[in-house]
């Protein structure tokens, strides 16, 4: 019964389905979506032609996800915006989901019933992207076009050199962006790994002349405290799901020190409550808790052991990890760890502050606004809007320009710098549930913070949550790869809000 009224439900009232279009501009990011789709048991049609409805125009190998099915409001559910319309209501978990916005991929309502006569194809298995090499020559180039996978390749390429270019070129007719990878050499080799993972890619006769830098394969650490592993697993499973390698490294490991000669890069995923509570986790006032391998627990021990999961690494700890950023390494912090470099002075000039009573957002996807479209940490992406989920992280906050840490920090190199930021208001909450949004307007959501001879990247948001917000990964896949290349110096940015 539930089936048939689910069915009489999608063909009875609008909306009557969602069109995923073809031809955007990575398309490994809709096959991801479509799949997540599918393996919840709905279907989806593959349309053999074009469509013509009222709603809109799109290419022939669109994907229809038709609502006049069993599993019709579970797709509807997944794929409409999430609105709030009773202003006292609170929710147990994130209010707002919607999956287009979380794969930073085009998803189309469709209104017009004519959508269920259309003819397609449902898909019986996995929709899958098949890579292309296009042209002949010794260079190939390969297109940063958002695709999660180009981090795949770069270490499935680890043993071959690869170049990035600073900005966008052409090859013929095609426009290659910043960030688009460059290999001499191993055409074989790099052709199939670009066929397998979906890319596009084009064999030039020669290196194009555009401004490079290597992309250096770093030393990746991830710090986990002991009692709070849950969202640090998730970034565990999409580097590994992504064969990004990474050390798994707890409060002994910091407090031992000699991280730099160690590793190029240290993450810290968004976990616990506080900077605080990052740097002592639980306090010592109960028997020591071992975490060891033993007769019992055979399986203890397997990422990591401790004679006492209490603690935390303190202030011993903080203070490796600062001497890991002055001696050149970066240091990456998600959610609420940023939290900890603004509050213990890892991070000079950034302040970290809590919302004002009256402020609720229980997960929430935003806008935010890119402000250096040209660093680093944006290649792949287009234009300067990209949807977020709001994730309990710190308002962040860097120096007022009549400030005497402005005047100490002066305009050196060691200069914090917004590069992107909430604009905040309710006309900025895309799907979810806000209330007093004008608190987050302005705040940064990405601050580029050097440090002595390294740097903290600072996260608002949490770019890794869950399996679910796949547009914000390559916030992070881009600042591992290009760890090493990020400017010296960034143009001032415009003037986030001031310290209330």
């Amino acid at each position: 019964r539930k089936s048939r009224n689910s069915i009489d439900a999608g063909a009875a009232k609008a909306p009557h389905a969602f069109v995923i279009p073809a031809g955007q501009r990575d398309m490994t990011r809709v096959a991801r979506l479509v799949n997540l789709l599918r393996v919840q048991a709905i279907e989806v049609g593959r349309a053999s032609s074009e469509v013509k409805v009222k709603d809109g125009t799109f290419p022939a190998g669109s994907f229809i996800v038709k609502l006049n099915q069993p599993y019709g409001r579970l797709a509807k559910t997944l794929l409409e915006i999430q609105k709030y319309p009773d202003p006292s209501l609170r929710t147990y978990d994130d209010s707002g989901w919607t999956m287009g916005l979380m794969n930073n991929a085009e998803v189309k309502t469709v209104e017009d019933k004519a959508i269920l006569d259309v003819p397609v194809q449902t898909l019986t298995a996995d929709a899958s992207v098949p890579g292309t090499v296009s042209g002949s020559g010794p260079v190939t180039a390969i297109m940063h076009n958002g695709s999660l996978n180009l981090v795949t390749l770069r270490y499935r390429l680890k043993d071959i050199g690869v170049q990035a270019a600073t900005a966008a070129f052409k090859a013929g007719d095609v426009e290659y962006p910043a960030g688009s990878c460059l290999v001499e050499g191993h055409a074989d080799r790099v052709r199939k790994e670009v066929e397998a993972l979906g890319l596009r890619a084009g064999a030039l006769p020669s290196k194009p002349s555009v401004g490079t830098v290597d992309v250096d394969l770093p030393r990746i650490a991830m710090y986990s405290t002991w009692m709070n592993t849950e969202k640090v697993g998730w970034v565990r499973l999409a580097f590994d799901r992504f064969e990004v390698p990474y050390d798994l490294i707890y409060k002994e490991q910091a407090r031992a020190g000699d991280l730099r000669a160690k590793y190029d890069v240290i993450v810290i995923p968004h976990q616990t409550n506080s900077g605080k509570s990052i740097v002592y986790e639980a306090p010592k006032t109960s028997r020591p808790l071992p975490y060891r391998k033993n007769d019992r627990f055979k399986t203890f021990g397997m990422y990591g052991e401790t004679d006492d999961v209490r603690g935390g690494m303190g202030l011993e700890g903080a203070a490796e990890l600062q001497q890991f950023v002055n001696e050149g390494g970066v240091l990456m912090t998600f959610g609420v760890a940023s939290y900890f470099p603004a509050e213990f002075g890892l991070a000079r000039g950034v302040e970290a502050q809590r919302p004002a009573p009256g402020f609720y957002a229980p997960g929430p996807i935003v806008q935010t606004e890119i402000l250096q479209p040209t660093h680093p940490i944006f290649y792949g992406y287009e234009g300067k809007a990209l949807p977020v989920r709001w994730a309990d992280g710190p308002l962040l906050q860097l120096p007022d320009p009549n400030s005497p840490m402005a005047a100490f920090l002066g305009t050196g190199t060691e200069k914090p710098v917004a590069l992107m930021r909430f604009p905040g208001g309710e006309s900025n909450v895309l799907s979810g549930l806000m209330r007093n949004a004008d608190q987050v307007k302005n705040r940064p959501a990405i601050v580029d913070a050097p440090t002595g001879k390294g740097r903290v990247v600072l996260y608002a948001i949490n770019p890794i949550y869950r399996w679910q917000n796949f547009g914000e990964h390559n916030l992070v896949f881009n600042a591992l790869l290009f760890h090493n290349d990020f400017p010296e110096k960034l143009p001032e940015a415009p003037r986030t809000t001031t310290a209330q």
